[in-house]
Protein backbone atom coordinates (compact mmCIF):
# COMPACT_ATOMS: atom_id res chain seq x y z
CA UNK A 1 0.00 0.00 0.00
CA UNK A 2 1.65 3.22 -0.79
CA UNK A 3 1.73 6.49 0.77
CA UNK A 4 -1.42 7.77 -0.99
CA UNK A 5 -3.76 5.05 -0.60
CA UNK A 6 -2.93 4.86 3.01
CA UNK A 7 -4.11 8.36 3.88
CA UNK A 8 -6.73 8.31 1.45
CA UNK A 9 -7.85 5.03 0.93
CA UNK A 10 -10.23 5.25 3.93
CA UNK A 11 -12.04 7.99 1.95
CA UNK A 12 -13.17 6.43 -1.12
CA UNK A 13 -16.01 4.73 -0.17
CA UNK A 14 -17.40 1.59 -1.67
CA UNK A 15 -15.58 0.56 -4.96
CA UNK A 16 -17.58 2.50 -7.92
CA UNK A 17 -19.94 0.54 -10.08
CA UNK A 18 -18.18 2.13 -13.41
CA UNK A 19 -21.09 4.75 -13.98
CA UNK A 20 -18.80 7.33 -11.84
CA UNK A 21 -15.15 8.17 -12.07
CA UNK A 22 -13.28 9.30 -9.16
CA UNK A 23 -10.79 11.82 -8.68
CA UNK A 24 -9.17 13.84 -6.10
CA UNK A 25 -9.28 17.91 -6.61
CA UNK A 26 -9.20 20.80 -4.31
CA UNK A 27 -8.15 18.30 -1.46
CA UNK A 28 -11.77 16.24 -1.99
CA UNK A 29 -13.10 13.16 -3.09
CA UNK A 30 -15.35 14.40 -6.32
CA UNK A 31 -17.26 11.89 -8.31
CA UNK A 32 -17.87 12.48 -12.27
CA UNK A 33 -20.40 10.82 -14.37
CA UNK A 34 -18.93 8.01 -16.26
CA UNK A 35 -21.84 7.22 -19.13
CA UNK A 36 -23.26 9.15 -21.42
CA UNK A 37 -26.53 9.80 -20.36
CA UNK A 38 -24.82 10.61 -16.90
CA UNK A 39 -22.72 13.40 -18.32
CA UNK A 40 -25.33 14.80 -20.61
CA UNK A 41 -28.16 15.13 -17.26
CA UNK A 42 -24.69 16.50 -15.73
CA UNK A 43 -23.85 19.59 -18.60
CA UNK A 44 -25.68 22.71 -18.40
CA UNK A 45 -28.55 22.48 -21.26
CA UNK A 46 -26.85 24.91 -23.68
CA UNK A 47 -23.71 21.97 -24.15
CA UNK A 48 -25.72 18.85 -24.30
CA UNK A 49 -26.45 19.00 -28.07
CA UNK A 50 -22.58 19.61 -28.93
CA UNK A 51 -22.11 16.51 -25.95
CA UNK A 52 -24.42 14.26 -28.73
CA UNK A 53 -23.28 15.63 -31.61
CA UNK A 54 -19.69 15.31 -30.29
CA UNK A 55 -20.02 11.70 -29.00
CA UNK A 56 -21.87 10.45 -31.87
CA UNK A 57 -18.85 11.42 -34.65
CA UNK A 58 -16.38 10.38 -32.30
CA UNK A 59 -14.27 7.08 -33.41
CA UNK A 60 -14.82 3.95 -31.09
CA UNK A 61 -11.09 4.36 -30.22
CA UNK A 62 -11.17 8.09 -28.96
CA UNK A 63 -14.51 7.70 -26.64
CA UNK A 64 -13.25 6.68 -22.86
CA UNK A 65 -10.96 9.75 -23.70
CA UNK A 66 -14.08 11.87 -25.47
CA UNK A 67 -16.24 10.92 -22.35
CA UNK A 68 -13.54 12.03 -19.70
CA UNK A 69 -13.20 15.22 -21.50
CA UNK A 70 -16.77 16.25 -21.22
CA UNK A 71 -17.55 14.39 -17.88
CA UNK A 72 -14.86 17.06 -16.50
CA UNK A 73 -16.99 20.19 -17.64
CA UNK A 74 -19.38 18.82 -15.18
CA UNK A 75 -17.22 20.22 -12.20
CA UNK A 76 -14.67 22.94 -13.57
CA UNK A 77 -12.73 22.80 -10.24
CA UNK A 78 -11.38 19.42 -11.32
CA UNK A 79 -9.59 21.45 -14.26
CA UNK A 80 -8.58 24.13 -12.28
CA UNK A 81 -6.85 21.53 -9.88
CA UNK A 82 -5.47 20.34 -12.62
CA UNK A 83 -3.97 23.62 -13.99
CA UNK A 84 -2.15 24.49 -10.93
CA UNK A 85 -0.71 21.21 -10.33
CA UNK A 86 0.63 21.35 -13.82
CA UNK A 87 1.84 25.31 -13.60
CA UNK A 88 3.55 23.88 -10.15
CA UNK A 89 5.26 21.02 -11.75
CA UNK A 90 6.44 23.08 -14.40
CA UNK A 91 8.07 25.21 -11.77
CA UNK A 92 9.92 22.44 -10.42
CA UNK A 93 11.04 21.89 -14.21
CA UNK A 94 12.38 25.10 -14.64
CA UNK A 95 13.87 25.24 -11.16
CA UNK A 96 15.46 21.96 -12.29
CA UNK A 97 16.84 23.84 -15.75
CA UNK A 98 18.24 26.90 -13.87
CA UNK A 99 20.30 24.57 -11.21
CA UNK A 100 21.56 22.67 -14.28
CA UNK A 101 22.62 25.39 -16.30
CA UNK A 102 24.18 26.51 -13.15
CA UNK A 103 26.30 23.93 -13.21
CA UNK A 104 24.83 21.66 -10.09
CA UNK A 105 25.55 18.14 -10.06
CA UNK A 106 23.29 16.15 -11.99
CA UNK A 107 22.00 14.10 -8.27
CA UNK A 108 21.76 17.63 -6.68
CA UNK A 109 19.25 18.41 -8.89
CA UNK A 110 17.72 14.63 -8.61
CA UNK A 111 17.50 14.93 -5.38
CA UNK A 112 15.79 18.54 -5.26
CA UNK A 113 13.35 17.65 -7.62
CA UNK A 114 12.49 14.23 -5.82
CA UNK A 115 12.36 16.06 -2.23
CA UNK A 116 9.68 18.53 -3.62
CA UNK A 117 7.59 16.08 -5.71
CA UNK A 118 7.43 14.28 -2.62
CA UNK A 119 6.42 17.71 -0.38
CA UNK A 120 3.61 17.91 -2.78
CA UNK A 121 2.26 21.25 -4.07
CA UNK A 122 1.24 24.18 -1.56
CA UNK A 123 -2.45 24.41 -0.65
CA UNK A 124 -2.50 27.06 -2.82
CA UNK A 125 -1.89 24.80 -6.02
CA UNK A 126 -4.66 21.86 -4.93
Amino acid sequence: MDEYTSEHGHQDGPEPDGRTWRTWATGELIELPATIAGIRAALPADQREEFTKSIEDTPARDLPLTLNRWARRTRPEVDEAIERTHDWVEGIHAEADAMTIMGEERSVVLDRVQSRLREGPPESAR
